[in-house]
């Protein structure tokens, strides 16, 4: 075989392999995370941002478990459940020992969303769980064009699950569905509340001074901040694939 016939035959195998290689090449890689939440796709608002990240601060620091949040415009070919392993792979949600992380990955060209759940919290986000917050919570907005929203009542729905199961109370929890018809008060718990009322009444009138002292304390309390603090960084923690994916 002469070099002019051996490259006829080479040549269209080297070009059909840059083919096959190409569109993992030309692959959005994920960056490398500055916060909780990641806005790469620049769809959030700076108060929204700014109030998830301390929620998940706080989570973090007194549940023990990390909430990432991403947005990208484009996958860059790749399908969703590959990108939100791969990420999670390498940010590391979650402790390396406990695995107790979430990655909410949203792509926003591609209309695609996936809640990715680490190992150490399967239990209690299964499958069905984390596409039902889906559907409630982030899809509607959406659909709507709003990102900020969805995000945030996705990323706080997940973050009451965590903190339930841990018995920690955040500071802030998902908005109820506008449709949702309030639950009336028992009689018990009208009686109970006329009590209370009757006792605060009471102690203005005659405790002026020592009902404000209290009120102050508890304000006080209640106005701790978020116990998290600034951002370090993720643990190491893996994924084994657990969550749902979601279109709009």
């Amino acid at each position: 075989m002469t070099y002019f016939s051996r490259r006829a035959v080479f040549l269209p195998v080297f070009f059909l392999a840059g083919l096959v290689s190409f569109p993992a090449a030309g692959r959005a890689a994920a960056p490398a995370p500055r916060a909780y939440v990641n806005d790469s796709a620049g769809v959030l608002n700076a108060g929204t941002a700014e109030k998830l990240n301390g929620v998940l601060s706080d989570l973090d620091a007194r549940a023990k478990a990390q909430v990432a949040v991403l947005t990208v415009k484009s996958l860059g070919g790749a399908d969703i459940e590959t990108y939100a392993t791969e990420t999670y792979k390498k940010w590391g949600i979650g402790d390396k020992k406990t695995n107790r992380g979430v990655l909410l990955l949203v792509a926003v060209e591609d209309r695609k969303s996936r809640i990715e759940v680490g190992y150490g919290l399967e239990g209690i986000l299964p499958d069905g769980l984390t596409g039902a917050i889906q559907d409630k919570y982030i899809i509607p907005y959406f659909r709507n064009g709003d990102y900020s929203g969805g995000i945030l009542q996705g990323s706080l729905a997940i973050a009451s699950v965590i903190a339930g199961d841990s018995g920690v109370e955040l500071s802030e929890r998902p908005a109820e569905s506008e449709t949702q018809t309030p639950v009336p008060l028992t009689r018990g718990q009208k009686i109970i509340s006329g009590i209370v009322i009757l006792f605060l009444l009471i102690m203005v009138i005659r405790h002026p001074i020592l009902f404000f002292f209290l009120l102050n304390s508890m304000n006080s309390r209640g106005s701790g901040g978020f116990g998290g603090g600034g951002f370090g960084g993720f643990g190491g923690g893996m994924s084994g694939g657990g969550g749902s994916s979601r279109s709009w």
